[in-house]
């Protein structure tokens, strides 16, 4: 369901990136911040847990 912000968004924010090197470069920053989403949540858990990690 939309909602009104989206209404208000031009059609372009929706549309996928031009160029391939925009797209390579888009997906490169959404696949580094999952990955440092994940090691960020790893090391809340490990903290809480009282997980201890030996490098």
């Amino acid at each position: 369901m939309p909602t009104d912000r989206m209404k208000d968004m031009s059609a372009e924010f929706f549309l996928p990136p031009q160029t391939n090197a925009a797209l390579q470069r888009e997906t490169i920053w959404l696949v580094a911040v999952s990955v440092a989403f994940i090691v960020i949540l790893g090391v809340i858990v490990a903290l809480t847990q009282g997980i201890v990690i030996t490098v």
